[in-house]
């Protein structure tokens, strides 16, 4: 039977069984006729009726269907695999319609899975030829034979030899290695369903001959590709790595650049609540409890004690870089002398106290030998002995 890239049209209708689905086609009733023209075409009449289906084939009279299609076999298998857009078939007239337009557009896709198409043996095996990779064949010459049991199945020999390859239809008796198996496993194996050791080691592929030869095979052709599938692929995705960085300045308001002033000259600032005294580090311009202005300044530490250790074991990228930095290492959690004790500070401990920080301690803070007033003047805190 004729194909239309790459698919039959018996495996259309063929398969509506394995893609009906009952659930869709609850309170559904209708009947839909098709009228394929072509050498290959004929009559279907598919009826639908409380979540249940029932195709019939060679059907003369369509008459009485809700709705009946007419095309030619080509453009309806194009137009099902989305190969031939549906509403151009139609305005060409290529696909009329008979009947209630909305079931095959609201109705059907509701009751049936989209078809894919149907990979065979036979198939895989005459694309070998094109799929060839003369660049990987130089000094390969051998017979690859196929002895594929099953309703699809059937026995040819791939012949390669000075960078050229042959397709025989029929099993040649010097084959270098012939390979005997089912045809669907065959299908499974070069559609990617099944894993070539496991269908080995599990009894589903016999190798007679050379196993090394049939090592080698694999490498001489490019992988198939199904014939008519969806070839709509998404963008291809290229990375490039940089320091996403934008160089200009951002304004923080006063008392953020006061605070990184004090860093710049070793100390700290913090901002007190004239209402309830709670200090806040960094300072902050409304005080979080009371939610009053909060503008005078008091200069806290630079000493602190520990309440709480957080030790990370598993770091995640830097946003900025992407780099990953060495674990594990501590974040303290820590009241600086002279804050409120509800108002704690954090920053990271020098990894060499690590085993030795306990919460209650006392720390002390490590600055750049150079500050330049930012976040990289404090180093990390250490243990106070």
């Amino acid at each position: 039977m004729a194909e239309y890239f790459g698919t039959k049209i018996d495996d259309i209708f063929n398969t509506m069984e394995q893609r009906f689905l009952p659930q869709g086609a609850q309170g559904v009733d209708a009947s839909i006729g098709y009228n394929i023209s072509g050498e290959v075409g004929g009559t279907w009449k598919l009826t639908i009726k409380d979540g249940t289906m029932n195709l019939e084939s060679d059907v003369g009279d369509l008459t009485g269907c809700a709705v009946v299609l007419n095309a030619d076999a080509e453009t309806f298998v194009g137009v099902t695999l989305g190969k031939i857009d549906a509403g151009d078939a139609f305005s060409s007239g290529k696909v009329a319609v008979n009947g209630d337009l909305t079931i095959l557009g609201n109705v059907l896709p509701k009751v049936f899975v989209p078809f894919t198409p149907v990979v065979r043996a036979e198939a895989i095996i005459e694309s070998m030829p094109e799929r060839f990779r003369p660049d990987k064949a130089e000094g390969v010459n051998m017979k690859i034979g196929y002895d594929l049991a099953g309703d699809d199945g059937g026995q040819w020999t791939v012949i390669v030899k000075e960078g050229e390859c042959f397709l025989k239809e029929s099993l040649e008796a010097d084959c270098t290695v012939t390979m005997r198996m089912d045809a669907q496993v065959f299908v499974d194996l070069n559609t990617g369903k099944l894993d070539g050791a496991e269908a080995f080691s599990s009894g589903k592929i016999a190798i007679d001959g050379d196993m090394g030869a049939a090592g080698t095979s694999a490498k001489l052709f490019a992988k198939f590709e199904v014939p008519g599938a969806d070839e709509k692929h998404g963008e291809e995705l290229i990375s490039l790595k940089c320091v996403p960085s934008i160089n200009q300045r951002y304004a923080t308001g006063p008392l953020m650049g006061k605070w990184f002033k004090g860093l710049k000259e070793k100390k700290f600032y913090a901002t007190r609540c004239p209402k309830c005294g709670r200090t806040q580090v960094p300072p902050r311009e409304i005080c979080a409890a009371c939610r009053v202005r909060s503008e005078d300044f008091m200069e806290v530490g630079p000493n602190a004690t520990v309440t709480l250790i957080d030790t990370v074991y598993y770091a995640s990228p830097d946003p900025l870089t992407g780099k990953i930095r060495e674990t594990p290492y501590v974040a303290l959690f820590m009241v600086m002398d002279g804050s409120t004790p509800d108002q704690s500070f954090s920053h990271e401990l020098n990894p060499k106290d690590i085993n030795r920080i306990k919460p209650g301690m006392k720390v002390r803070p490590v600055w750049a030998k150079k500050r330049t007033g930012s976040y990289t003047d404090l180093v990390y805190f250490e243990i106070d002995d």
